[in-house]
């Protein structure tokens, strides 16, 4: 089963880039985070292998991100992407003012 993407390609690499929201997937026993997943805005969700870079992501939980690497169909159905590269996007938030 071929899976089709809806992101970027990078020209140079013609590796997908995906942007997203890192979120927690795995925890030890001790409730650290040890696996996490990049959702998408298109509602798609991308496991992320474990790898030096990947695991570099541990720490941008909650940050929005643009990944680049190899991204391969599982037998289960899921995504996984193999990051080659990522980058912490800025997020773009109002000032918001409360009155009390």
């Amino acid at each position: 089963m071929r899976v089709i993407l809806m992101s970027k390609q990078n020209k140079k690499t013609d590796k997908p880039v995906i942007e997203g929201i890192i979120i927690p997937a795995k925890w030890d026993d001790d409730g650290k985070v040890t696996g996490v997943t990049i959702q998408t805005n298109d509602e798609k969700v991308y496991l992320v292998e474990h790898t030096r870079v990947g695991e570099e992501l541990l720490g941008l939980i909650h940050k929005k991100v643009e990944v680049k690497g190899k991204i391969k169909e599982r037998l289960d159905g899921s995504i996984l992407i193999i990051v080659q590269s990522f980058k912490k996007l800025e997020e773009q938030f109002e000032n918001i003012i409360a009155l009390v």
